[in-house]
Formats: structure tokens, C-alpha cells, sequence
């Protein structure tokens, strides 16, 4: 009996394990079911930089037909580039689930078509050369790392997946390219001493990944195009009157513009400054916000490097001045997920509440409370001697102003285009050439009209126009984040914002005033000895106390 009742034991023993085992499989089976369909993840990270962006997911739930995906991604890798491949696996992977059917992606190693390496090189996507270690010895290999968008006749390219940092902008941006219908146009103004796009040439590489870019003239009379969907008015040094009233009445119009605005001149090799009298100022008044005549100074700032005989010395620079997020907690879509900009040598810009009735004015940029300015005489020397007030100020450096604006002009004529000494010419043909053309702008100028008023549309006004010279740009990520997110909230809205704006610029430590750094310093010198004193007397009282209960300690 005892046999056959360990035997039934062992038997129902073994039908449990096996019912578990079925059961477990399946459990598995649902849970992979419901994963293939329910794409859940947790990304534990501050920022969610290992998950994709609200904007990415709403871009791919708009698409209306099917984007191909092509990743040329060879085989044999070395192994340190693992990480990196899975990281990018990881992230297609994303694109096919939110993408909705519309989103394939498909791994092709070039190795095995050897007529694909010279299709993927009039592509644009290249071999690339990395180091290996190989039987103890350094050798190159070279591989292929690149992908294609794909979407009916249009393509763009990434050629080298190298950093999954800017992947996700890189993509996006590649799929809303192919995507969409039309490439808008991005102006600068130019002729009037403004930075050409040399000078520019990051920003403008980048701008190039979404839109056209193009230089934009008004200084014979000549009307910006409709087609322009934002104007970059950056550092002019002498506008006309003919000048102001063109862009005037491209805002007029619907346009949009950023005003990139100093208002006092750097001549960098005397250190020195002088004030701008550009006539722009008049203009942006008008519209609501003035820009001072002085220059900011704060104690949170950047460091500089400057030259001093043979040697570079780096200092910190009160005239770079550093604005961060807690300086300035704005929730707009161009700054708010941008940690830190740097302006250099800003001019404070003040809101005219009696010219800014009915618009609504955003505050995009701050210093701190700890910033002054210098106004008349401008010394811009590294090495002097800062001279702070006890008590600072808050500057405003951006803003955003939207809504319906009134004409600078309304009730004036149009102003007549000027004619400069080399337009005449030293011929007489080409001064006859001259008059005609003036003639004939004069007979254009006849059959337009003023636009007093203008449809709902949007300007920045930021206190400073080197901020996206080349220079900053390259040192500084989030001076190239706010101006980019800048032109997409004003030509396309917030599509690319949040993508771009993760994790640009440093995250600095908020800065303090002097009584609440005397406190945590006297803290830190007497907290610690105060706390083991504390310690003692508690535990000398309640060895006491022991003592006098009678109770013996373990």
C-alpha cells in the first residue's frame, strides 16, 4: 500500500510540474502576444532620452502612406560598436511600433551585393574606417553604418550612425522632409552689414536639413517675397526708411520674423563699443519692445578665452552672460527643455505695455537677479576690475510677441527706395540705366498700398545677434537649440521642438545670493562638530539613565 501511495504521489507530482510548465507557456505566449501589440516600455532616466519623444510619435501617427526605413549596416562590426547597434535596433524598433504599418525598416548588408557599394556612394553613404584589434596587432576595417528614407520619389540620407544622441532629431527630421508637401524657405536679411551665411554656415547647415535657405535683399527697394516663411533680421547697421517699410509690410503680410538686435556694437580687437543706430529700433517700439542701448553684465556667465601675448587665458566673462532654465521658468515650447544659452554682449530689452496692448508678450529668456548693465562708455577688457552692484536686477534678453500688429506706416506715404553713389555709376549709360529703374520702381510704388493692419502671426526679439554666429553655436549647444526651435514654433509650430531641445546645453547649479552661501558655509563648518555633540549627550544621557535602572548593556 505504502509502494502505490508514493507511486499516485509521484504520478500526481509529475501532472502538477506539467500542468505549471503548460501553464507557464502559456502565460508566455498571451504576454507576447499583448507585447506585439502593446508597445510598453519604462524609461527611468530625467530627461526619457532612451525613449522617444511625444513629437516623433505624433509626426509618425500623421503619416499618410508608407515610409521605407533602410539601414546598410554591415555584418561584422567590431565588437565595441555592439552597444551602439542595439541602442539604433532599439530605437527602429520604436519608429515601426508607433508608426502604425506605416514605418518599415529593413537591414541590408552591402557586403553581400557588391554592386550596392558604388549605388550607396552616389547616395552619399560612405565606407567608414574603424580601428580593430585583431590577434594583438591594430588593424582598420571598414564598414557601412548608414540609413535611407525612403517615401514614393523622395529620399534623405544619414550617413553614419555614429551617435545615437541626435539620432532621433535626425530622423524625424529626415521623415517629416520626405513626408511633406513643401520645403519652406528660410530668409536673412542681407545688405545692410548683417553676417552673411558664412559667417552662419552651422546654423545654416542645419536649417538645410528642414528647410531653404536664402539671403534676402531690401537695399535697392526691393519687396521680401511671399514666400519667405521666416525673415531673419540679424545685426543690421543702417536700415532706411525704404528698408524699415518692407519689413513692415511683410509682417503685415502674415510674415514672421526673428529680430536678432545688439544694441551696442563690439569692436573686438580695442575691446571697445559703440551704440547702434541702426533705425530698427523705432520699428520694433512700435511694436512693442524696445531694445536698450546698453549691455548686460550678470554673475552667472560663461568663460571666455582671450589672448595675451602667446598665451590663451580663460576666465570667466560677465559680458557672456548665462541664462538657465531656473533663471527663467517659461513654459514655451522654444526654451522650456533647453538647460542653458549664453548671450553675448546682450543688450536688456523692455516691453512697451502701451504699444503691446492685445498681443500676448512671453518672456523667452532672463538673467539672473544678480545682473547690471553698462551704458555710455563701453570697456569690454577681460581683465578689469567688475564693479557689481549691491543690489542687481533681472534683464530680460528674449521675447516672443503673437498676434495682430498695426502698421508703422499706416497713414504715410510709401517711402522711396534709396539710390547709393555705386548704383549711379561713373557712365552715362549706367546712370541713365539707374534713373529708368528708379522710374520704375517709383510707377510700382504708385500701385501699392499700405497694410495697416496684419492677420494674426508672431515675432522674437532677442537682445543680441552674435549668440548664432558660428563661434557660440559651436561652444555653446543651446544658443543652436533655442534659435532652431525658434524658426520651427514660427514656421511650422512645436513639431521638432521637443526632440531637439533634450538635454541641449549644461545643467548648471542655481546661483545664490552671498547671505545664502555665508549660511551654507558656516553650516558646513559647524553642522557636522554640533551633530557629534549632540550624539554625545544623548548617548552619556542614556548610558545615565542604564546606569540608574539598573539595566547591564549587552
Amino acid at each position: 500500500m505504502e509502494v502505490k501511495s508514493k507511486s499516485i504521489q509521484t504520478i500526481v507530482r509529475g501532472t502538477n510540474v506539467t500542468l505549471v510548465a503548460i501553464l507557464l507557456a502559456g502565460i508566455l505566449v498571451v504576454l507576447n502576444a499583448f507585447s506585439a501589440r502593446h508597445f510598453i516600455r519604462y524609461d527611468l532616466t530625467r530627461t526619457k532620452r532612451y525613449t522617444i519623444s511625444d513629437a516623433t510619435k505624433n509626426i509618425l501617427a500623421g503619416l499618410d502612406d508608407l515610409v521605407n526605413i533602410k539601414v546598410y549596416l554591415s555584418r561584422k562590426l567590431p565588437p565595441y560598436m555592439a552597444p551602439l547597434v542595439d541602442q539604433v535596433k532599439d530605437l527602429l524598433e520604436e519608429y515601426r511600433v508607433y508608426g502604425k504599418g506605416n514605418i518599415a525598416v529593413e537591414y541590408i548588408d552591402p557586403e553581400d551585393d557588391p554592386t550596392l557599394a558604388q549605388k550607396l556612394q552616389f547616395m552619399g553613404i560612405p565606407q567608414l574606417r574603424l580601428n580593430i584589434v585583431e590577434k594583438d596587432q591594430a588593424a582598420v576595417t571598414t564598414v557601412y553604418m548608414g540609413l535611407a528614407v525612403l517615401y514614393g520619389d523622395n529620399k534623405e540620407v544619414i550617413p553614419a550612425l555614429t551617435d545615437t544622441a541626435t539620432l532621433e532629431y535626425e530622423l524625424t527630421s529626415k521623415v517629416l522632409r520626405v513626408s511633406r508637401k513643401e520645403v519652406k524657405t528660410v530668409g536673412f536679411l542681407s545688405g545692410h552689414g548683417e553676417p552673411d551665411l558664412q559667417r552662419l554656415s552651422v546654423i545654416d547647415k542645419e536649417l538645410k536639413e528642414q528647410y531653404y535657405t536664402r539671403q534676402v535683399s531690401t537695399a535697392s527697394g526691393e519687396k521680401i517675397p511671399s514666400d519667405i516663411a521666416v525673415l531673419v533680421v540679424a545685426a543690421p547697421k543702417k536700415l532706411s526708411d525704404r528698408d524699415l517699410f518692407e519689413i513692415d509690410q511683410y509682417l503685415m503680410s502674415g510674415g514672421k520674423i526673428i529680430f536678432l538686435i545688439d544694441g551696442v556694437d563690439v569692436e573686438e580687437r580695442s575691446m571697445q563699443g559703440t551704440v547702434v543706430d541702426s533705425g530698427i529700433s523705432k520699428l520694433l517700439k512700435h511694436y512693442g519692445v524696445s531694445v536698450m542701448p546698453e549691455v548686460v553684465l550678470d554673475r552667472l556667465n560663461e568663460n571666455a578665452s582671450f589672448r595675451s601675448g602667446p598665451f590663451s587665458i580663460i576666465m570667466p566673462y560677465p559680458f557672456w552672460v548665462k541664462v538657465i532654465r531656473q533663471s527663467s521658468p517659461v513654459d514655451h515650447p522654444i526654451v522650456n527643455r533647453i538647460e542653458s544659452i549664453t548671450f553675448p554682449w546682450a543688450s536688456p530689452l523692455e516691453v512697451v505695455q502701451d504699444n503691446a496692448t492685445n498681443r500676448q508678450v512671453t518672456v523667452l529668456a532672463q538673467t539672473t537677479r544678480y545682473a547690471w548693465t553698462q551704458k555710455g562708455y563701453f570697456d569690454f577688457n577681460p581683465r578689469q576690475e567688475y564693479m557689481p552692484p549691491r543690489e542687481g536686477k533681472q534683464y530680460t534678453l528674449a521675447v516672443a510677441v503673437s498676434g495682430a500688429f498695426s502698421s508703422y506706416f499706416a497713414g504715410k506715404p510709401i517711402p522711396a527706395p534709396e539710390i547709393k553713389e555705386q548704383e549711379l555709376g561713373d557712365t552715362d549709360s549706367k546712370k541713365k540705366d539707374a534713373k529708368k529703374t528708379n522710374a520704375e520702381k517709383k510707377t510700382s510704388d504708385e500701385q501699392r498700398s499700405v497694410v495697416a493692419q496684419s492677420p494674426d502671426t508672431k515675432i522674437i526679439v532677442v537682445g543680441s545677434a552674435r549668440l548664432i554666429e558660428d563661434n557660440f553655436v559651436s561652444q555653446f549647444d543651446g544658443n543652436r537649440a533655442f534659435f532652431m526651435n525658434a524658426v520651427d514654433w514660427l514656421a511650422i509650430g512645436d513639431a521638432l521642438i521637443g526632440i531637439r531641445s533634450r538635454e541641449s546645453g549644461e545643467s548648471p547649479l542655481h546661483v545664490i545670493s552671498d547671505q545664502a552661501k555665508a549660511l551654507v558655509r558656516w553650516f558646513n563648518l559647524f553642522a557636522v562638530p554640533v551633530l557629534l555633540v549632540l550624539f554625545g549627550l544623548v548617548q552619556f544621557s542614556l548610558r545615565r539613565r542604564r546606569k540608574r535602572l539598573g539595566v547591564v548593556p549587552l
